[in-house]
């Protein structure tokens, strides 16, 4: 006897919607499309592993992981477009299953980020900081430069971070470091401790991206978008450079 589907509400529906950000994470097509002045949605919801398994399926995914005990439930759905979910549903693989699991598991880890810690917000302050960086010239980058000898980057980074975005750091804390240290240490003669707390604010989100398994190029991104977040800060490279600032700095990357 074949298990019956449970009804999926349309918030539900606009949640996973949501979580592949608007497309199929098997094709890329768009899961929505304009007709006639509205918007439809054009994608099912999809068991990723099946709810009524085959005998194949059942013997090709019986050493893979489960996401969930209840395969009927939201942890285990995902949006797909209509066409590659009548291909998932008929011809299974195991490489579309894992990828399917992965792609999943990525958006459970990022869902779990912001239930405990995105709402935690950075002392505004810290905006002053970068609206100074945004003030500089290149006469008074040029004049708080550090030295090379003190840029050891590539000691705080692993192969996850990606030589791009070493050499972008790299330059950043050479041009930045100096003056966003003196920002901050002009934030702590106004108030006492308030640098300080800045700091442990940024070790303590960086500690918990560590705690939830994510590598240095993924926490980068995480850190910047945390940044623009909860600062007001938004262009990109600002927020960049304060990351970067406290890569050199040891809160990010490092256990000094």
């Amino acid at each position: 006897m074949k298990a019956r589907r449970a009804n999926v509400n349309d918030t539900v529906k606009m949640s996973l919607l949501c979580e592949a950000q608007g497309s199929c994470p098997l094709c890329s097509r768009s899961l929505i499309v304009k007709r006639a002045g509205k918007t439809v949605r054009v994608f099912d919801v999809a068991h990723i592993y099946p709810l009524n398994a085959t005998e194949h399926e059942k013997e090709i995914l019986a050493n893979e992981e489960l996401l969930v005990d209840n395969i009927d439930s939201e942890p285990n759905f995902i949006a797909l477009c209509k066409k590659c979910h009548k291909i998932y549903d008929t011809q299974k693989t195991v490489e579309e299953y894992r990828q399917l699991v992965a792609i999943k598991k990525s958006i459970n880890k990022a869902k779990e980020l912001a239930a405990t810690w995105d709402k935690q917000t950075l002392h505004k302050d810290i905006s002053i900081v970068a609206s100074k960086i945004g003030a500089m010239d290149e006469q008074s980058i040029a004049s708080t430069k550090l030295s090379y000898d003190a840029l050891k980057v590539s000691d705080k980074t692993d192969d996850t971070f990606g030589i791009i975005n070493e050499m972008k750091v790299s330059q950043y804390v050479l041009s930045f470091f100096v003056p966003i240290r003196d920002s901050l240490k002009s934030l702590e003669l106004q108030e006492k401790a308030k640098s300080a707390f800045i700091y442990a604010q940024v070790r303590s989100y960086y500690t918990l991206l560590l705690m939830k398994g994510y590598d240095q190029k993924e926490m980068f991104e995480k850190l910047c978008a945390w940044f623009m977040t909860n600062t007001g800060i938004t262009e990109r490279d600002k927020a960049e450079v304060l990351v970067s600032y406290f890569i050199q700095n040891c809160e990010v990357f490092s256990e000094c």
